[in-house]
């Protein structure tokens, strides 16, 4: 028997209602394992950049391996400007140098500028601190720089093929330290904190 149409109009009974299909639990935990793993990297990037735009301050001291070591060598003999081939040239003097074999010193474990008024200085100045061997080695040519006449009491202080300084040397420098300085217009701020920065690749 067949069964009445719905009268006009009149709309067909829905389908029987079905649950959507479950999905997966999400993984919720894994947001802020993400975000701190974003952060650190982040901080990582942002630390290793303001490393490198920093500029270590000259004053601030402390051990170096020098990028540019320096030498510290006994003076032969001086003459007059203009300086023959093979003989330094001496800023400030007029001299040209010639110098024999000493030292070359490759690692401090202090190197920093000295402002005027510290200890009793006129000028900036840089000042060094050996390691015991250099500082061993160091008292050994000063002992023998002093027991010479003039010039071959002088001990030049070279860097980049500059001549720094050229002291003479009165006796023996058993501490381990040594300070590099001259004449007040060359030995400025700016000259001493550029020298430093040259010598220690900062």
């Amino acid at each position: 028997m067949q069964s009445d149409p719905p009268p006009y109009g009149a709309q067909p009974p829905p389908p029987p209602f079905s649950p959507p299909p479950s999905l997966p639990p999400r993984r919720t935990w894994l947001i802020p394992v993400l975000i701190l793993g974003t952060v650190a990297v982040l901080g990582a990037a942002l630390l290793g950049a303001y490393a490198l735009l920093r500029e270590k301050d000259p004053a601030d001291g402390g051990p170096a391996r020098l990028k540019q070591p320096v030498s510290f060598v006994p003076v032969r003999a001086t003459a007059a400007a203009p300086c023959e081939r093979g003989w330094l040239a001496e800023p400030g003097s007029g001299q040209c140098l010639q110098v024999g074999s000493g030292m070359t010193i490759r690692e401090v474990e202090d190197i920093r500028v000295r402002p005027p008024g510290s200890e009793g200085r006129t000028t900036h100045a840089v000042t060094m601190s050996f390691t015991p061997a250099d500082a061993r080695t160091f008292a050994a040519l000063t002992a023998a720089a002093a027991r010479q006449p003039e010039p071959a009491n002088r001990i030049a202080v070279l860097a980049q093929g500059e001549v720094l300084a050229a002291p003479t040397v009165t006796a023996p420098i058993t501490g381990g330290k040594v300070e590099i300085t001259g004449s007040a217009d060359r030995f400025t701020r700016a000259y001493t904190e550029d020298l430093v920065r040259r010598i220690t690749g900062g």
